[in-house]
């Protein structure tokens, strides 16, 4: 590509977009030329996945962006969008980052994780910690990009590097919701930063929506593939396997079930009278899940782990109830499927453990499989004795940062950092191995 000739072409189209001539067909046909040729050097670059997977969708112009680029879902196929008043701005390298840059928000599902969030953190956080989990691993952005650097220095608050938009969007909510001096946060409007997601097809599910970015991204596959695009290409076919599910079966086979009635076998008792019927163990699986409301989990991390748990059961006669507790018991609710797992409520309580344990006493729901989704801090004693029933702790946090004194069960934690005991890591597929590239960049 020669770059000189691309600027010089570009000079001219930004010349048209500042004089207002721009609504003619010429223009558009000569705006989404500079793209073609914009797409023919990332074919040509290490990076040619990018482009295999940009040409798979369908472009438009709209002048009414607050960005360069946006991408939405339409029905079976991506649309991306172009605002020529910002696009032009920016240099051939730029051009390329921005495109890559959208095509790691789908591959990376930033528009259904966000709407996981969306009643946990303000759209102001979500976005700017969707944009800063993608652009650390950019180099060409353009200046206006938001970066690592600046988000830490706006909003005065440490972040780390390779962490996940969930990690940076509940750091960003703390510094917002604190105390501060006017000129800082107050003068970040990111209010219409992806604003054409607000009216995508919210009818479409999340597996609906998988198979569409597998299929594009199959498509793409022939090309030169980065690891942290590999990563999350191989995430989208893998079966949810977190490691706790092996405790839940083993829990479910000797939790005892009853028994059943049944025609196929004769009564033990008196065997010579048919017309009795006999018994089988009743395989009806029971499992109770709390959730701590005023923790840190997310209901993205909720739905990883129903899916686990469906997959278990889905064999099976079974019997879920959910609790939603705090300080207190808030909501108790039965489910068959995935789908009827309701949205968190948003409470303002406190953490107890007791008051779930409590209420599955006062129910007589001994014996059942408890697995408690919490951050783990609250209560360091139980005031309710539960040696009866079966318990699975699924910490947020740390294993070590867990409250409770002695707490009966087995205990496991979804934080990566915790190295010292097992870890289950749901978010493995989506944060990648992306730290490769900026070993490469830094000549490592």
């Amino acid at each position: 590509m020669d770059e000189s000739r691309f600027d010089k072409f570009r000079r001219e189209l930004y010349g048209i977009v500042q004089i207002e001539e721009y609504d003619t067909e010429r223009f558009r046909e000569s705006f989404f030329k500079l793209i073609q040729m914009c797409t023919t050097s990332l074919m040509d670059s290490d990076d040619n996945f990018f482009a295999l997977f940009f040409i798979q969708m369908k472009r438009e112009i709209n002048f009414n962006l607050s960005e360069a680029i946006e991408t939405k879902l339409q029905g079976t196929y991506f649309k991306m969008y172009f605002n020529p008043r910002i696009f032009l701005e920016c240099t051939l390298k730029q051009m390329e980052e921005l495109i890559k840059h959208e095509v790691y928000h789908i591959m990376s599902r930033h528009y259904l994780r966000a709407k996981a969030l969306k009643n946990k953190y303000s759209d102001l956080a979500i976005k700017v910690a969707m944009d800063i989990s993608i652009n650390q691993y950019l180099m060409y952005l353009p200046p206006w990009s938001k970066s690592l650097e600046n988000v830490r220095m706006e909003f005065d608050i440490e972040l780390k590097e390779d962490g996940t938009m969930e990690e940076y969007a509940a750091k960003i909510q703390e510094a917002i919701d604190k105390p501060r001096k006017k000129g800082k946060i107050e003068d970040w409007d990111f209010s219409n930063t992806h604003e054409i997601w607000d009216d995508m097809d919210n009818e479409m599910n999340n597996d609906q929506v998988d198979e569409i970015i597998k299929k594009i991204a199959g498509n793409s596959a022939r090309g030169k593939i980065p690891e942290s695009i590999d990563v999350l290409i191989k995430g989208m076919d893998k079966r949810p396997e977190i490691t706790w599910s092996n405790y839940l079966r083993r829990m479910l086979g000797i939790v005892p079930q009853g028994h059943k009635k049944t025609v196929t076998r004769k009564n033990r008792r008196q065997p010579e009278r048919l017309e009795l019927k006999g018994k089988l163990p009743d395989r009806t699986a029971e499992i109770i899940i709390a959730l701590d409301i005023s923790g840190s989990i997310t209901d993205m991390e909720i739905d990883y782990m129903m899916t686990e748990i469906f997959s278990i059961v889905k064999n099976s006669d079974f019997d879920i109830t959910i609790i939603e507790c705090d300080s207190e018991v808030r909501r108790v609710y039965k489910v068959k499927s995935r789908s009827q797992v309701k949205k968190k409520i948003d409470t303002r309580g406190g953490t107890k453990f007791s008051p779930v344990f409590q209420y599955v006493k006062d129910k007589r729901l001994k014996n059942k499989v408890i697995i408690f989704f919490t951050d783990g801090i609250g209560e360091k004693e139980l005031s309710v004795d539960i040696r009866n029933n079966k318990v699975i702790w699924v910490l947020t946090g740390k294993e070590d940062d867990f409250s409770v004194n002695n707490a009966p069960g087995k205990i496991i934690s979804l934080n990566k950092n915790t190295d010292k005991k097992e870890t289950v890591n749901v978010y493995e597929l989506i944060r990648g191995d992306m730290l490769h590239i900026k070993n490469e960049w830094a000549g490592k």
